[in-house]
């Protein structure tokens, strides 16, 4: 019972301590996650041949790096995808930059996913991304045919790895 009296008292006493602590804890900057959106798959046309995925992800107030992506009975590997005189290379990636207030991609014909292990008629896939700043997002991504996604300059699938 003592405590609120003394905490009235103080209140009156030295209103400006009171106004001051709050008002330090109002506009304490809280540090915005990354974010992930357009996440989708393409359904490789071939059984038992991985997926490959797609998403983008914003980056939050402080740069930060994806270090994984996992899903339940899958296995998921970052992947690059370079065009060198004709031919394409693809190198597994152990990270992905994101820089403060940009944006990273996987996308057609440039950075993805390899997804192994997704059976057909899946209809969607959970994706929880992991940072190193300790932070982990979870999206939902579209499973799509080949025939339900856009061309992608007549590549269908993976066959690598």
């Amino acid at each position: 019972m003592r405590l609120p009296i003394a905490y009235a008292l103080l209140a009156f006493a030295a209103p400006g301590l009171a106004v001051a602590a709050s008002a330090a804890t109002e506009t304490t900057p809280r540090r915005p996650l990354p974010q992930v959106g357009g996440a989708w798959v393409r359904l490789n046309p071939v059984p038992g041949r991985p997926s490959a995925g797609y998403l983008e992800i914003k980056g939050g107030s402080k740069a930060d790096r994806l270090t994984g992506v996992t899903s339940p009975g899958l296995r998921i590997a970052l992947h690059s995808m370079t065009m060198a005189g004709g031919v394409m290379h693809m190198a597994t990636l152990n990270g992905l930059d994101v820089p403060a207030g940009g944006v990273a991609r996987f996308a057609e014909g440039d950075n993805h996913l390899m997804i192994y292990g997704l059976k057909p008629g899946a209809a969607a896939v959970p994706l929880t991304l992991d940072f190193a700043s300790g932070a982990k997002l979870t999206t939902q991504a579209n499973v799509r045919t080949a025939a339900q996604a856009p061309a992608m300059g007549g590549m269908t699938g993976h066959d690598a790895h």
